[in-house]
């Protein structure tokens, strides 16, 4: 009898009509994020194999608590919309980003999400005008760098980093390298290989120079990637012509919990 209250209670609440979501792969090392428009206000996973998050109200964190764990259901009510899919583990997904906010009401099909997502170059130019909303900061040799603006969407992450030259020596820029590493417990350090991907970025707006005492902005934007909550994304600044390279680590916290642009 309960059970018939409970389902007779949610038919009047949730929509007829739910939206079908792609088919979420997670791991367990990693993270998989679900976006939405609107806030979050049920969550349901069939088995106990798989955990969800809610943050910032409209992202959801997926994650399996076990290797190898059994495909299952999966249910979303988000403002007045119910969505219906599946959840499964994958060692490595090939997709942790899925987002089902709809950018272009005008384009939307019955039953279809749309997924439109500007280019990345009109993206950077963009970050231009706005306020900086992270202060991750790194000294060295006289080069001050502090990633000031951290910013995802469904496909890649952004980063705006000012680089603040305070010699009196000018910074030929040979090449800026992008890392996301795992930090590994002290006791497997010397039993497990690091744990490490390189991304290449897909755009940038980087000066090649920069002028003693002067400041200068770079942006990037890398495709999305996800690691464990203990990991960082590793970015070197080499110096062409001389020995100056400084490191600036950025934590996969802030990058997962990165406002959405």
């Amino acid at each position: 009898m309960n059970i018939l209250w409970t389902l007779a209670f949610w038919s009047i609440l949730l929509p007829a009509t739910a939206q079908h979501l792609d088919t979420i792969t997670v791991s367990v090392e990693g993270t998989s994020y679900v976006i939405f428009d609107e806030p979050i206000s049920l969550v349901n996973l069939g088995t106990k194999a798989y955990v969800g998050k809610v943050e910032n109200e409209r992202m959801l964190f997926l994650k399996a608590l076990a290797p190898n764990a059994t495909p299952t259901t999966l249910l979303i009510q988000a403002g007045s919309k119910l969505f219906t899919g599946y959840i499964r583990y994958e060692r490595n997904p090939s997709k942790s980003f899925y987002d089902y906010r709809v950018l272009d009401e005008g384009n939307t099909r019955s039953n279809q999400l749309s997924s439109t997502v500007a280019p990345a170059s009109s993206k950077l130019t963009r970050m231009k005008v706005i306020k900086p909303n992270t202060h991750i900061r790194e000294e060295k040799d006289g080069i001050d760098l502090e990633c000031v603006q951290l910013f995802n969407d469904a496909e890649r992450t952004y980063l705006k980093i000012a680089f603040h030259n305070t010699t009196t020596v000018a910074y030929v820029l040979d090449i800026v390298s992008f890392t996301y590493k795992e930090k590994l417990p002290r006791r497997l350090r010397n039993k497990v290989a690091p744990q490490f991907e390189e991304m290449k970025p897909d755009d940038r707006l980087e000066p090649a120079r920069i002028e003693a005492g002067r400041t200068e902005a770079f942006y990037y934007s890398l495709p999305l990637y996800s690691t464990t909550e203990d990991g960082y994304l590793e970015i070197i600044f080499r110096e062409k012509v001389g020995a100056r390279v400084v490191t600036l680590e950025v934590p996969a916290q802030k990058i997962m919990k990165a406002p959405l642009l």
